[in-house]
């Protein structure tokens, strides 16, 4: 069965990795593709595989979904596609990049005021944008405030 989600102009399909549902998969983007007169960009899909996916099956489905790239479970939107059982690493990002931003204003002359309203317009923006997604642990929490 083949299960979706809709962002902006972006939809993600769900569908169990099996050639046959693939190939079902594959036969509604092509009713779309008829119907809407809209082209599906190939480059631009790409395809995630359980980590139990064997490697000869995802061969196969390869194959039936022609040009789509296999994506390694990058991100998407900003924000890592998959979180694994280690949350430290994924968010430790988030905290690099809130610290980079702030590094940089150490720098830069600016008053009390200015500072904070770059706080509040950009540093807040990088954790809180990540916060609708995810859910922090409790020691990252404590580690972003300090």
């Amino acid at each position: 069965m083949v299960t979706h989600l809709f962002f902006a102009d972006d939809s993600l399909l769900f569908c169990k990795a099996s050639t046959q549902e693939c190939q079902i998969l594959m036969a509604i983007l092509d009713l779309y593709e008829a119907a809407s007169r809209q082209k599906i960009n190939a480059d631009k899909s790409s395809i995630f595989f359980s980590t139990n996916t064997p490697s000869e099956l995802k061969d196969e489905i390869m194959e039936v979904m022609g040009p789509m790239q296999d994506s390694k479970h990058n991100k998407y939107l900003g924000l890592p596609s998959i979180i694994g059982k280690s949350k430290k690493e994924v968010f430790a990002e988030i905290k690099e990049k809130v610290a980079k931003k702030l590094s940089g204003w150490k720098e830069k002359m600016l008053s009390i005021g200015g500072k904070e309203i770059l706080i509040k317009a950009v540093a807040q923006a990088i954790p809180t944008y990540a916060m609708s997604f995810f859910s922090y642990p409790k020691g990252f929490v404590m580690k972003l405030k300090a």
